[in-house]
């Protein structure tokens, strides 16, 4: 019983330390009523971000890594796919996350996603 005990309180912390850490991780959008529109329009206006993928408007990434700046987060997003017809795919791109109060802001050359509320 102790054993278990010890366990579940571990599990307890490590899992409240891992969402302390992440707080990009979510859904997020400019307006909240694009969360729970057709699939379609979430599509091309939901932001997707769990720890390990993400999935933007216009394109997803298989495979990303996080790393905290003074700013905010980067994101090593490998392994993407998407509409751009100039990139060779899978492509490679550096996402810069900035969180301001409640919301969030995504950011890359040529792309400000502008201000998102979490879904």
């Amino acid at each position: 019983m102790r054993r278990w005990a010890m366990t579940m309180a571990m599990s307890a912390l490590a899992s409240g330390t891992a969402q302390a850490a992440a707080p990009y991780v979510g859904t997020w959008s400019r307006d909240r009523l694009n969360c729970s529109a057709s699939a379609d329009v979430q599509r091309q206006t939901v932001f997707t971000v769990d720890l390990a993928a993400l999935s933007l408007p216009e394109f997803g990434c298989e495979l990303a890594t996080f790393r905290r700046t003074a700013t905010g987060w980067v994101a090593h997003a490998s392994q993407c796919y998407g509409s751009d017809p100039t990139l060779e795919e899978p492509f490679t791109r550096v996402i810069h996350i900035e969180r301001h109060g409640v919301t969030m802001r995504f950011t890359w050359t040529g792309f400000d996603s502008g201000p998102l509320v979490r879904c």
